[in-house]
């Protein structure tokens, strides 16, 4: 189940040339991040795909492991630091898509929804929203790559 999967969307994400709408907001040998779509996330919601064809964190490499922890860390900062989360929620479920992947959805203090009810709440962003928040994650993960 390690080898790319032909027919898995997520496998196709790693090897096209297109970027996602915004880009990239990281990119290594491990991981793929972008926005969620703007029509099911709101502004600052973040999708993680391994780009190794995997399912389960059980079958993640050491190294994969280790730079997981590491990336949530550094985006659960980043999230915090440009959008209005008070809490940075990680689900992850490979129901529908049996291809690792995460998602991080940014939850405001002001919300009045918390924990599982505040991610069953239907959840959407204006597309331009979505893109500022994307460019604001990526300006502060730049910044703090360079020091």
């Amino acid at each position: 189940m390690n080898d790319p999967a032909p027919t898995c969307p997520y496998c196709r994400l790693n090897t096209a040339a297109d970027e996602p709408p915004g880009g990239w907001v990281h990119r290594d040998d491990s991981w793929l991040v972008h926005h969620g779509p703007a029509q099911s996330s709101r502004p600052g919601t973040m999708k993680i795909v391994s780009t190794r064809h995997y399912t389960d964190f059980a079958e993640m490499t050491s190294k994969e492991a280790v730079s997981f922890g590491v990336l949530l860390h550094t985006l659960d900062t980043a999230m915090r630091a440009t959008t209005d989360a008070e809490r940075v929620h990680l689900v992850s479920t490979r129901d529908r898509v049996q291809h690792f992947h995460a998602w991080l959805y940014p939850r405001p203090a002001s919300h009045a929804l918390r924990g599982t009810d505040f991610l069953n709440a239907p959840q959407r962003s204006e597309p331009a929203d979505a893109d500022r928040a994307t460019e604001a994650v990526r300006r502060h993960l730049r910044a703090k790559s360079a020091l």
